[in-house]
């Protein structure tokens, strides 16, 4: 079967200031080093997934005409063949301070006003959706985030392909978001969703995932920073719990480090890989990631 990726959700530039220390208000500080890149969770997936495999396509608004993100997309690679090129709307920004003395980062995210996509334009532009294996969805566009999935669902019938899943990360309250969790194949839960809905550990969220929000023939899979990933096939599945990936080194960059476990577990389930291997591998690559700058050029053995 046709293994390719597709990934639904945000675009944007990031601009990305490396420091020694997080900035005084009010003060002056000398940058290291300043990247401008393409930025949102789903490009930082499919940098990664391309890393991994050439079978990853990113669906995505963009600015019709504006040089500056098709040739930071071209650079790391990315086809803008299934992007919806919108005449309207601003570029989404993020403005970005990455700490080296700490590996923390701290994002100043511009919206921008670019229309989301609908159901109907996910439609005309995947009719045929069971050419995919996967489809992961960003968790935002949350009015129509929804009725893609259920277009996916109609569309594969009594297949279990193409694999849905869903990243939970954002911790402002949305119920779209977690009424569409029933109906995805795995979640991917966040250290801040996660402490946002009262679970103080991995293994506790991947549990409470399960139990309480409909989540229970799912696999959740959460990382959790410093202390690894933890992850369990459906609600009477076994609790597997890895360690994190230590030994490249001291953390100096964690800007992208979620997204970029994400994609290496989509792609290595997808790949057919056990859960627990999916874990380690992804924690490995991630390990190695927040070691260095930036999500190219990732050592992914």
């Amino acid at each position: 079967m046709d293994k390719q990726i597709l990934v639904v959700g945000l675009t944007c530039v990031d601009i990305i200031n490396y420091v020694r220390s997080y900035p005084v208000e009010d003060s002056d500080s000398r940058i290291l080093k300043q990247i401008w890149t393409p930025g949102g969770n789903a490009t930082n997936n499919v940098i990664v997934l391309n890393q991994l495999n050439p079978y990853s396509v990113l669906f995505s608004p963009i600015p019709i005409n504006c040089t500056l993100i098709t040739s930071l997309l071209a650079k790391v690679g990315i086809s803008l063949k299934h992007c919806l090129h919108r005449l309207d709307g601003d570029l989404p920004t993020s403005t970005v301070i990455v700490s080296e003395g700490t590996g923390s980062r701290t994002i100043m995210h511009y919206r921008g006003q670019l229309q989301e996509p609908n159901c109907d334009e996910f439609q005309l532009a995947f009719p045929d959706i069971n050419i995919f294996s996967w489809i992961h969805f960003e968790g935002r566009n949350f009015e129509n985030l929804i009725t893609m999935i259920e277009y996916v669902h109609i569309s594969r019938q009594n297949n279990e392909r193409p694999k849905l899943s869903l990243e939970c990360e954002k911790v402002r309250d949305f119920e779209t978001l977690e009424n569409a969790i029933p109906f995805v194949d795995v979640i991917f839960v966040s250290k801040d969703f996660a402490r946002k809905k009262g679970f103080q550990n991995k293994e506790e969220a991947v549990f409470g995932m399960q139990q309480n929000f409909g989540a229970s023939r799912a696999i959740v899979i959460c990382p959790w920073a410093e202390q690894g990933a933890a992850a369990r096939h459906t609600a009477n599945g076994e609790m597997i719990s890895v360690d994190a990936y230590m030994q490249a080194g001291p953390a100096i960059d964690t800007l992208g480090a979620g997204d970029c476990f994400i994609a290496c577990c989509i792609h290595f389930l997808n790949e057919g890989n056990s859960l627990r291997e999916v874990l380690v591998k992804a924690c490995r690559i991630t390990g190695k990631k927040v070691a260095k700058r930036g999500l190219l050029e990732l050592d992914v053995s």
